[in-house]
């Protein structure tokens, strides 16, 4: 996404006309993320995809048109089984995909810079009305907002929505049927697209796990910081999918690690007194996930000194330990895949299904 966004922020830069692709609804098995976008330059390179085979064709045409025009397009597609599969397509299914002109866009630009400083925003697109003209409105927690769906009124509503969504933290976007008090008289839709910071993972421990983890989690879409207090054990050349590699005394890296609401933390050190040490520190941060690898009976002993020691238990009840899903993991490149599945699951919005490795996949804690 973020490769999308800068180049749609380049073409504004240079003057240049595009038209970006964004799926807004869809229902039934669709060829795409739901964050799917698709950027079309007038000199024909694309960027991103939006689903592949004849959709996409049907896409590019859509883009080229709009691109000539200077007007948005809201297209409706809805694809059988068997249409999808003669289109090149693996899967059917209806969805819906706005198509608009970038030159000169602004938003975009507001968007890159919050991302970059770690701060979450939304974007509103109202869908009402001739389909050429799409009104925006960009909301960012305690900051001004910028453009407007057409009144005060309905930008406030509109704002208490986008606020409610980015809450949530799962980067879903929503949209919202609106009736005719909102639209001058005819239905309409609203569509909020999130834009949180990109998710942090802090690897304590850069050991066999660690390494694995780092590699697996980073091309998934984990900016990876791999902290260790061994300077051969935190650096680029044993970790080179790491986005930074910090060496210092785990007893006091956290109050140097920029740890926020979009951070998951996993301990992973080379004892069970260093875990300890990395865990009790990192539920007093707001990181949204906090895990640790080891045996239950490892965490039932440290949680109860941790919590004599005035630590949160609440807070400790909603560490993920043993780490990771319960696929009988046993080498490290296995265990790395059952934390990374975790990680995601966590970062869509799923939630704790077991707590300890005795669990079978289908128990629910």
């Amino acid at each position: 996404m973020d490769e999308v966004l800068a180049a749609v922020v380049a073409l504004g830069n240079e003057g240049k006309r595009g038209a970006l692709s964004s799926l807004v609804w869809s229902s039934g098995s669709v060829p795409m993320s739901e964050r799917a976008k698709m950027l079309v330059g007038e000199d024909g390179r694309i960027l991103g995809t939006i689903g592949g085979g004849c959709l996409e064709a049907e896409i590019l045409t859509v883009s080229q048109r709009v691109i000539q025009r200077q007007q948005a397009a809201l297209s409706r597609f809805t694809l059988t089984e068997e249409q999808a599969g003669a289109g090149g397509l693996n899967c059917g299914g209806s969805l819906s995909v706005l198509t608009e002109p970038v030159a000169g866009q602004t938003l975009y630009t507001t968007i890159q810079v919050a991302r970059r400083e770690r701060r979450a925003c939304a974007l509103l697109s109202l869908l009402a009305g001739p389909a050429a003209e799409v009104p925006h409105l960009l909301v960012a927690p305690g900051r001004a907002v910028e453009g407007s769906l057409g009144s005060s009124e309905f930008d406030q509503w509109a704002t208490a929505q986008a606020t409610a969504l980015l809450a949530r933290g799962t980067g879903d976007t929503e949209l919202l049927a609106l009736g005719p008090e909102w639209t001058g008289g005819e239905r309409g839709e609203l569509f909020i697209e999130p834009y949180l910071p990109p998710p942090r993972l802090f690897v304590v421990g850069g050991g066999h796990v660690g390494a694995q983890v780092c590699r697996l989690a980073a091309h998934v879409g984990f900016e990876v910081v791999v902290v260790d207090d061994r300077p051969r054990f935190a650096n680029a050349q044993r970790h080179p999918d790491a986005h930074q590699c910090v060496v210092a005394p785990l007893d006091q890296v956290f109050s140097q690690l920029p740890v926020d609401g979009q951070s998951y933390v996993l301990a992973a050190t080379r004892g069970h007194e260093h875990d300890e040490v990395v865990v009790e520190a990192a539920i007093r941060t707001p990181a949204r996930y906090v895990g640790m690898l080891g045996s239950e009976r490892k965490k039932l002993l440290m949680w109860e000194r941790i919590a004599a020691r005035g630590g949160d238990r609440q807070r400790l009840e909603q560490v993920f330990a043993p780490v990771g899903l319960d696929i009988g993991a046993d080498t490290p490149e296995e265990i790395a895949v059952s934390v990374v599945a975790e990680l995601v699951q966590v970062r869509r919005g799923g939630g704790k299904h077991w707590k300890t490795k005795t669990a079978r996949p289908g128990d629910r804690a």
